[in-house]
């Protein structure tokens, strides 16, 4: 069943934007949505298009090259969790392992970096395919997603009623961007069991996910009712979705929706999620404006980088020898 999920501009809430009436009715518009299926459509989002199709052109060279050039970068080799990962080495749902290969990135830091310092897991240097014009493009893409995501979170901090560089200015370090590549190859090219999806079942681990895919289509959502639907994005547009965080956060005004992916039939899917977490030693607690008067929360304070860690660990092979045995 395809549904059309809400469409909302969020240029207002640009880094030079001021206080309006319209950022008002846009965080309305979040917080009813995020109250209702967690996923939307985003535009005034800031990614040139022309940026984003060069991202999509060299990341689909690189899942093209031998599969002992991608494994020459392979995550298991990286102290921070940077790299490829081949097909089925990661299971969201089930021991099957999930149709699809990736490639995780996040922002460079170097061995002088405070947090690789301190040894804060989740933090140091990328393993980037040495693919031609790869390094340029995801210099170029992970900048403007990361802009991207700085008015995601104004606009959600404004929905909630915080002050609008709230998730911005926390304590505990850096916010955490992961730029991840995914690559779902054709039900022809490579041919699932019975019962295997691309990706399975899941929810996002940390605040909000920005996703850029190629139009392909394939990722399906359960709304609250349980029925699932097809989403679309039309080009120009990202797919926006909140993370388990969000319901410490909010008390359960928000929850995170489940979502899965279905290979589609004759051709590749290729899509781009960057994931945002809180700094890695932020408390994760109920906001002040999320917990009724005389109420107490509904849930206990969570470190943000545990709770990452923890699943992280339950569903990548290198980290967990028991998927790996699967």
């Amino acid at each position: 069943m395809t549904d059309t999920l809400p469409t909302i501009d969020v240029s207002c809430f640009a880094d030079d934007a001021g206080p309006s009436l319209e950022q008002d009715a846009v965080a309305r518009l979040i917080d009813e949505t995020c109250r209702d299926t967690g996923f939307f459509l985003v535009t005034g989002h800031g990614i040139d298009p022309s940026v984003k199709n060069e991202m999509l052109r060299a990341m689909a060279a690189f899942f093209a090259e031998p599969e002992e050039t991608k494994e020459a970068i392979s995550i298991a080799t990286s102290p921070c969790h940077r790299g490829y990962v081949g097909i089925a080495k990661e299971a969201l749902d089930d021991e099957l392992g999930d149709l699809k290969e990736t490639l995780d990135t996040g922002a460079e830091q170097g061995p002088d970096h405070p947090e690789v310092v301190a040894g804060t897991p989740m933090h140091g240097s990328n393993q980037l395919p040495s693919t031609p014009g790869f390094a340029d493009a995801w210099e170029a893409y992970f900048s403007q997603a990361v802009r991207a995501a700085e008015r995601m979170q104004r606009a959600i901090a404004h929905a909630l009623g915080m002050p609008d560089d709230h998730l911005l200015t926390m304590p505990g370090g850096d916010v955490m961007y992961h730029l991840r590549f995914i690559h779902y190859p054709a039900q022809e090219t490579t041919v699932p069991v019975d019962g295997q999806l691309g990706c399975g079942t899941h929810t996002d681990y940390g605040s909000v996910t920005l996703l850029a895919e190629d139009g392909v289509g394939g990722l399906q959502v359960r709304k609250r009712d349980g029925s699932w639907i097809d989403v679309q994005a039309p080009e120009g547009t990202l797919v926006v979705n909140i993370g388990d965080l969000m319901a410490i956060w909010t008390n359960d005004r928000w929850t995170s929706n489940p979502h899965r992916v279905i290979n589609p039939p004759q051709t590749d899917r290729y899509s781009i999620p960057l994931f945002v977490t809180p700094p890695f030693n932020a408390e994760i607690a109920a906001l002040p404006t999320c917990v009724p008067a005389g109420e107490e929360p509904r849930y206990l304070p969570q470190r943000s980088g545990e709770y990452l860690m923890s699943r992280i660990d339950a569903t990548h092979s290198y980290r967990n020898p028991l998927l790996e045995m699967s």
